[in-house]
Formats: structure tokens, C-alpha cells, sequence
């Protein structure tokens, strides 16, 4: 194990609650029956970026983080520049956790329900979404 250290940079992520993930765009044909991906917008203040959550539905609980694509980088860069702090995993995973929670989000489980009924009828998500 490492210490980073780096007097430009926080240890505490505190981005977190300054920025707004906002829904842009849902395209299940991207998916699979183990994965669902969601575009959404990073707001902060004027400045915005887009990324995809990825969210890894064949377990017990569903996660989410930020999808590892073409829009990765920017979005890397985008914490780095208007928050001075690193883009962690943990990171990513909250932001993620945080939109599960938007009926955006429930509206696009809804669709990948409909279509993959088997991975996600015995989730307690499948029934907060359709419930919703």
C-alpha cells in the first residue's frame, strides 16, 4: 500500500456533493443481461460533462461505477480541473449509487426489466422501480 501525497490535492472527495449527475441518454441496445449503461451530465456550475455508469446487475446487490470508455478521460479531467482531487473508484461508485436513486434511473430499469426479466425479476430494485 501507498500514501499519495500532494499538496494540490484533498484526501476527502468532497466534489461529490457539489456536483449534479443529470440523465442524458439510455440505450438499451448497449446492454446485456448482466449490464446496464446510462448516459449522464456532470454539472457543476456552468461547466458539464458527459460519462456512461455502468451498472453490473447479475449479483446479489446492483453496483455502478463510471464506464471506462471514450468519455472516461474527460471526465477525469473534469474532477481534476474544477475540484483539484483525483477521480476514485469509491468515487464512482457513489455518484452511481446516488443516481440509482432518480426516477431516470428506475425508468431505465424498467426498460431493461422488460427485456431481461430473469436477471432482475428477483432484485428488490426491479420492484422499488416498477413500484415507482
Amino acid at each position: 500500500m501507498f500514501i499519495l501525497k500532494n499538496d494540490n490535492y484533498t484526501s476527502v472527495s468532497s466534489f461529490i456533493h457539489q456536483v449534479e449527475v443529470a440523465f442524458h441518454h439510455f440505450d438499451l441496445e448497449r446492454c446485456d443481461e448482466k449490464t446496464l449503461y446510462v448516459t449522464v451530465k456532470l454539472n457543476y456550475g456552468t461547466h458539464k460533462v458527459l460519462c456512461d455508469f455502468i451498472y453490473i446487475i447479475d449479483q446479489q446487490e446492483i453496483y455502478g461505477a463510471i464506464s471506462i470508455n471514450k468519455h472516461y478521460e474527460k471526465t477525469r479531467v473534469f474532477i481534476q480541473q474544477h475540484f483539484q482531487q483525483f477521480l476514485l473508484y469509491s468515487d464512482e461508485m457513489v455518484l452511481a449509487k446516488n443516481f440509482m436513486s432518480t426516477i431516470s434511473f428506475k425508468q431505465c430499469l424498467q426498460q431493461f426489466a422488460i427485456k431481461y426479466p430473469a436477471f432482475i425479476s428477483s432484485k428488490n430494485h426491479y420492484t422499488l422501480a416498477m413500484a415507482d
